[in-house]
């Protein structure tokens, strides 16, 4: 039993990474059960064991992009923040992430949205307000330490955050991947690090 259910674990990777690929790829709009199951060399009714709908692999894959996102700041924020380069250090690991992944997670967002599906729509802007909330925690316990300006408005800045991430995945995808998006990251960490520092 223990054997089918890794499997099964195994064999859900397999669809939602497929998805992803095909996302970026086609779009959403064109990502099919049958693409799906080609992409991963199985039938379709391989995957429907697995899910009931495309919109349930949109689902999941949403759940991962989440739990990436907030596995990097995980990673990187241990309770504490000791210095503001903690919030670059998180970039710097969303960035890595994306590169090896071809920058699915924020195309895939952006994708999703397009499709206009209610539920897939709240679920993913559940996830993006659970992240922000996350950066804004950490901005805020930065100003109690007197790292952060205390001036700003901490809602614009960790949306200020979440941008510099997704506008440098849009011009890498759009540039078909042609420069390391940890080399560009430097200038404009350091544009926002400035903006928000207490000196």
């Amino acid at each position: 039993m223990k054997k089918k259910r890794e499997n099964s674990a195994v064999r859900q990777k397999q669809i939602i990474d497929a998805a992803r690929k095909l996302v970026v790829k086609h779009g959403s709009e064109h990502v099919t059960v049958r693409r799906i199951a080609q992409e991963v060399g199985v039938t379709e009714g391989a995957i429907y064991r697995h899910f009931k709908s495309k919109r349930d692999i949109l689902s999941l894959l949403i759940q991962d992009i989440d739990d990436t996102l907030m596995s990097d700041i995980r990673k990187n924020y241990k309770g504490e923040l000791k210095t503001i380069e903690t919030l670059g250090d998180i970039i710097l690991s969303h960035l890595s992430s994306i590169e090896q992944r071809k920058g699915v997670s924020f195309q895939v967002i952006a994708e999703i949205i397009s499709l206009g599906d209610k539920r897939l729509n709240k679920q993913m802007k559940n996830a993006i307000n659970n992240y922000l909330d996350s950066i804004k925690d950490i901005l805020s316990q930065g100003v109690k330490k007197g790292l952060v300006r205390d001036d700003i408005d901490l809602d614009a800045v960790a949306t200020s955050f979440l941008g510099i991430t997704q506008g440098l995945v849009n011009i890498w995808a759009l540039g078909n991947y042609d420069f390391s998006l940890q080399e560009k990251y430097k200038p404009v960490w350091n544009f926002f690090r400035e903006a928000v520092i207490k000196h």
